[in-house]
């Protein structure tokens, strides 16, 4: 997308004097930019129109539900005619509140910090659109036939559960750092809600415990587990009650399914050292465990 296109797109909505100030992601099929107007600044999203409508409309129903209402994620800006996203130049768009603040960090603080606004995402009431994202394991049941490790694989999803008929509520299905932002008022926002809505809390919050708290070095191999950050999640999120058994039991679970939906995504030549990760992940449960049980 040429950036000096935009100023065509910016005039849908009431902008005073809007330009481009940045580029945020240059991607020919989900371009990010930065706009600068004489109300503040913003963020305007861009998607192939390859891409369905209804993932698009999911996606801003999303935001409006989440920042427009409950005031956890950027605010969708409605065009002059009111509308949340639009169709110009072979793309979708649709118009946010630029967050002011920082991005947040691997840090025990900012885990626990996340831990407690996971724990304001999922006891939200009122959405009623489900998650984008496949919840069902059933799929990966066909991925990996011709690895050596296809027995070990089956094993381990044979033990997870069917994540459709536990818990559901509004979940972001990548949370972490990377998607969250500290405003200058010290409250957590979630940014990229592209797969947001209600499904299994367990996958929300198994996310990290595998993707993110397994350290992995790809020069060297070598793994190290962030108990730090992994316990500093857990205390944001349960409080001072603590996690029960049969809670960690299901998170955990939904590390391994989460990790495993990633395990074909970066090509063919990644799937064995996301294989080990895996199990590495796994073997972290049992230590972690005897970090963060209850001292009953």
């Amino acid at each position: 997308m040429n950036k000096y296109r935009i100023p065509d797109v910016l005039t849908r909505w009431e902008l005073g004097d809007p330009c481009v100030e940045a580029c945020l992601k240059e991607s020919a099929e989900r371009p990010v930019y930065l706009i600068k107007a004489d109300s503040g600044r913003y963020v305007l999203k861009g998607y192939s129109c390859d891409m369905p409508e209804e993932t698009i409309r999911s996606n801003v129903q999303a935001h409006l539900f989440l920042g427009n209402e409950k005031g956890l994620a950027p605010a969708i800006c409605r065009t002059k005619a009111g509308e949340a996203y639009i169709s110009e130049q072979g793309y979708w768009f649709y118009l946010m509140e630029y967050v002011e603040g920082r991005q947040m960090e691997e840090t025990p603080e900012d885990e626990f910090r996340l831990g407690q606004a996971a724990r304001e995402l999922h006891a939200l009431q009122g959405y009623g659109n489900r998650t984008p994202f496949t919840q069902s394991k059933q799929r990966y049941y066909e991925w990996f036939r011709d690895r050596d490790f296809a027995k070990e694989f089956d094993a381990i999803l044979d033990a997870i559960p069917d994540f459709e008929k536990l818990d559901q509520c509004f979940v972001h299905t990548d949370m972490g750092p990377h998607n969250a932002m500290l405003d200058k008022e010290g409250r957590v926002v979630f940014v990229d809600l592209d797969d947001s809505g209600i499904g299994s809390r367990y996958l929300d919050l198994g996310w990290p415990f595998i993707m993110q708290f397994v350290d992995f070095n790809h020069d060297t191999e070598e793994m190290n587990y962030r108990f730090d950050l992994a316990e500093n999640f857990l205390k944001g999120y349960y409080g001072e009650a603590g996690v029960s058994r049969e809670e960690y039991d299901l998170l955990f679970y939904g590390a391994e399914q989460m990790h495993i939906s990633y395990m074909q995504t970066y090509g063919p030549y990644a799937v064995d050292s996301l294989w080990k990760i895996l199990n590495y992940g796994i073997e972290q449960k049992e230590i972690l465990w005897n970090m963060v049980r209850p001292k009953y």
